[in-house]
């Protein structure tokens, strides 16, 4: 049911009236039975007594929005508070960071490519730090594609050592 149950028909309602209305009771029914027999226990006891299938679907998307907000938020954390480790590849940590972003895009979380970048220059080694300060001072706008392009396919950890 994707819509409220109609009213009760009044006692003088014409027949295609009632039979419509029964039959979206009936409906109404074999849907809910079918809702709560594929729940557990737990939820089963919960939506036991709530009459129709839409109200049944409102409570469960109610519920579970809730947890998808915390899990767009631990989505987006990941990205937010990533950072590079001294050893690792540059190309691994961007392809790392790309799958936080599409992640947390998956759970609703809407970054444009513009803090995408930011956020993978924060995450950046110091070994990186000549590379962050020439992209902020010179105003560049890269977008993913150029800025993976732009970093060196060799470990730069040993030429900082």
């Amino acid at each position: 049911m994707i819509e409220e149950s109609p009213k009760v028909p009044a006692e003088g309602a014409s027949k295609s009236v009632r039979d419509k209305y029964d039959h979206l009771q009936a409906a109404n029914n074999k849907e809910q039975y079918y809702m709560l027999t594929s729940m557990v226990d737990s939820l089963k006891k919960k939506m036991e007594y709530v009459e129709t299938t839409y109200k049944i679907k409102d409570q469960l998307q109610d519920m579970f929005r809730a947890k998808s907000v915390h899990t767009c938020f631990e989505a987006t954390k990941k990205y937010a508070c990533a950072q590079m480790a001294l050893s690792q590849h540059t190309h691994v940590n961007l392809i790392k960071m790309t799958n936080y972003f599409h992640k947390a895009k998956l759970h609703g979380a809407i970054t444009d490519e513009e803090t995408q970048v930011s956020f993978i220059l924060k995450n950046l080694s110091l070994a990186f730090l000549a590379f962050t300060t020439n992209y902020v001072m010179s105003k560049l706008k890269y977008g993913l594609t150029h800025l993976m392009n732009e970093f060196p396919s060799q470990l730069w950890v040993d030429q900082v050592r």
